[in-house]
């Protein structure tokens, strides 16, 4: 059978149908953020503005979102853009999360707000996920010739600290730049702004965390700062101090020195919780005598400390000072729980002496990162020696020490706009700590408590220490709904109570004690939560 005209004309209207929806078709709200560009009037610190350099629509799991990513221009032509990562969820709750780097940043993996949060619940949605607009950045810096090393590489090389906008950026003022950047971007996708912003950022991310706070506390209505390296420059000096003592002769501690400590502390203070585990639940009343593991002759033989040795122990567990406070009144920074359940291991590297520039693993973490910091940060020179500081005073570089320590700290107490619009900090640390001393939060929280009066500092800030958790990893890999938990806070007024903590390892549980209490074992099946009880010490 032949088709009539009219036939034809409806089979042919029919098709010309989808050209005609397209070409009439709303445009791809994320392939027009292609276009975004930024003025620097409309960032609130110093830029040669921003601009998106490509926005993609992606899928990771069951979450479809607008990968952005993006430059912020330097004001010093010599100077790295700031690049950054946004994350616009289809299914967008109307919040952002911006995420903290690590070590020196410098690469946007750690930041990129694709995974989880430090400390955050691994077996739970991403904040992503759950419909959080979420982002980060290199803070400013990043260098490509590195091949074949990752990318990563960035994150432990200080050279960027000769250039003063590299610098400032990472000390804090990237933060303000991306913060207002993203939120332009935002605007420009969902039709509004955030109606609530958080950070959450661990070790250099948990001192960033604390910027925002002090610096810039309209911008931001929540933060969750874990393991901070909020006195940074102290714990540079802290770094330096503890590689002094381990590389002078005959200090060094090896793995089996550093197992020996570790075995003797747990002897004496594990089952003090209730429960031996291989956990040190309640540090501050764990006390072994480093005089015990003392050789009788004071030279080094099986099974004992020289005296060497026993000066390199003592150090990592004793504060380190200077002389004037270098910022906000702070002078010393908090020695480590060596000898109160946070292990030794992996942390002094695999040479018994320095390597010059030295290098992770075949020497310790604290010397690599000050040796890096005195080279680039301060002028002693490329070929100087760091054992040869004093971290005391600083020698001839002593004003240099006090204004690395007023830019790149975050030591202030002050935190009275940030409460006074309902803002909400959670600091969280774990006991065995070996890179940032655990007792430096406890330090904080102590110092906000006699700055805002205790009852003012209980209505918007907490303090957990997780027993086990060391550096963002531990024998006790803790997780739990970071986001969730401040989020609920700030913006539903849901006090944090009874708090769980999951081991990302096993699924095991504990109590996430409030500082000063701790979780002590009663009875009961010790992987659960429920045999725990929080203690005062």
């Amino acid at each position: 059978m032949t088709p009539t005209r009219n036939q034809i004309r409806y089979i042919v209207a029919l098709l010309l149908v989808p050209f005609a929806v397209s070409a009439y078709a709303a445009p791809d709200p994320c392939k027009a953020l292609r276009r975004f560009t930024l003025s620097a009037a409309a960032i609130g610190l110093p830029t040669h503005g921003a601009e998106v350099t490509s926005a993609t629509h992606r899928q990771q799991g069951d979450t479809t979102f607008c990968k952005v990513l993006g430059r912020i221009h330097p004001v010093d032509p010599s100077a790295d853009d700031i690049r950054f990562e946004l994350n616009l969820p289809d299914q967008w709750n109307g919040k952002a999360l911006h995420y903290g780097g690590g070590t020196f940043d410098g690469y946007l993996a750690a930041a990129s707000g694709l995974g989880q949060t430090p400390v955050g619940l691994k077996s739970q949605p991403t904040p992503l996920a759950r419909g959080y607009a979420t982002f980060g950045s290199d803070s400013g810096h990043h260098k490509t010739y590195y091949f074949p090393f990752p990318d990563a590489i960035n994150a432990v090389n200080a050279h960027f600290g000769r250039n003063l906008e590299m610098q400032r950026n990472f000390a804090g003022d990237a933060l303000k730049k991306v913060h207002d950047t993203v939120v332009a971007i935002i605007t420009q996708r969902y039709g509004k702004p955030p109606a609530r912003m958080y950070f959450i950022g661990g070790s250099t991310g948990g001192r960033e965390a604390l910027k925002v706070a002090q610096r810039f506390p309209a911008d931001y209505d929540g933060v969750l700062a874990a393991y901070a390296v909020w006195d940074q420059v102290e714990l540079d000096l802290q770094f330096i101090r503890t590689a002094q003592a381990l590389y002078a002769p005959g200090g060094f501690l090896g793995h089996t020195q550093t197992t020996l400590i570790q075995h003797t502390v747990l002897r004496a203070c594990d089952a003090n919780d209730g429960l031996r585990d291989g956990i040190v639940s309640d540090p501050a009343a764990c006390h072994v005598d480093p005089a015990t593991l003392r050789c009788k002759d004071g030279h080094a033989h099986h099974g004992c400390l020289s005296d060497a040795q026993l000066h390199t122990l003592i150090t990592f567990a004793t504060p380190q000072r200077t002389t004037v406070a270098l910022s906000d009144g702070v002078d010393s920074i908090p020695g480590y729980n060596v000898l109160s359940g946070a292990p030794l291991n992996h942390a002094t590297g695999f040479l018994p002496f320095p390597l010059h520039n030295p290098v992770f693993i075949f020497n310790g973490f604290g010397y690599v990162i000050g040796d890096d910091i005195l080279r680039n940060f301060f002028t002693v020179g490329y070929h100087y020696d760091a054992r040869n500081f004093d971290t005391s005073t600083g020698g001839q570089w002593h004003n240099e020490l006090l204004h690395q320590a007023h830019e790149i700290d975050s030591t202030s107490v002050d935190l009275r706009i940030f409460a006074a619009h309902g803002g909400k900090l959670i600091l969280v640390h774990g006991t065995t700590d070996n890179i940032v001393p655990t007792n430096s939060s406890v330090d904080y929280y102590q110092r906000l408590r006699t700055t805002m009066g205790a009852d003012a500092t209980a209505r918007f800030a907490r303090l957990y220490l997780i027993p086990g958790l060391g550096h963002g990893f531990g024998l006790f890999n803790a997780g739990f709904d970071t986001i969730g938990v401040l989020d609920a806070w700030a913006d539903k007024n849901i006090t944090p109570e009874n708090l769980i903590v999951t081991d990302n390892h096993n699924g095991r549980t504990r109590p996430l004690c409030d500082w000063p209490t701790y979780a002590r074992y009663n009875s009961g099946d010790p992987n659960l939560a429920i045999s725990f009880t929080c203690m005062q010490p």
